[in-house]
């Protein structure tokens, strides 16, 4: 992603279990597509087969290497393989660490949850520069005041 010079593109952390566990998973994918090519099926479960297996690979490694958080002067992206959320900053409440295992687009634990909206709804990312995240989105913010390692809106 090119990031243009009001934007800020930053990274998602990656847990060292969470890529062994997805390249893992890749490759047991592609191993099966093998075996299901050389096994003595129809071909049309073979296509099937080989199709839906390089569709999960696909979705795997765009979601291992697609997910990063872009901070502009209006608002926080937050990309995850197809997946995108759009949050305005001044729609943001809270920002806190968290350790929360809950689906989310991060992929560390080490993560921050971002309160935002009137129903003070959430998300969890993991920018790999906490600190910086933290700071850049405080000072584009109006009323969200950085305090250690979190923000807060006064």
């Amino acid at each position: 992603m090119t990031a243009t010079r009001s934007e800020r593109v930053y990274p998602s952390k990656r847990d060292w279990w969470l890529a062994l566990l997805l390249w893992g998973t890749v490759v047991v994918m592609v191993f099966t597509a093998i075996l299901v090519v050389r096994a003595p099926e129809s071909l049309g479960a073979k296509l099937v087969t080989v199709a839906l297996c390089f569709a999960t690979v696909a979705f795997l490694l765009w979601t291992l290497y697609g997910t990063y958080y872009v901070i502009s002067d209006e608002r926080l992206v937050v990309r995850s393989g197809p997946f995108r959320w759009r949050i305005a900053l001044d729609a943001i409440q809270a920002v806190e660490p968290s350790r929360s295992p809950l689906s989310s687009p991060a992929l560390s634990l080490d993560r921050l949850r971002i309160r935002h909206g009137p129903r003070r709804r959430s998300i969890l990312i993991s920018p790999d520069e906490q600190q910086q995240f933290l700071w850049d989105l405080s000072s584009r913010t109006p009323g969200l005041t950085l305090r250690g390692d979190r923000a807060v809106r006064e």
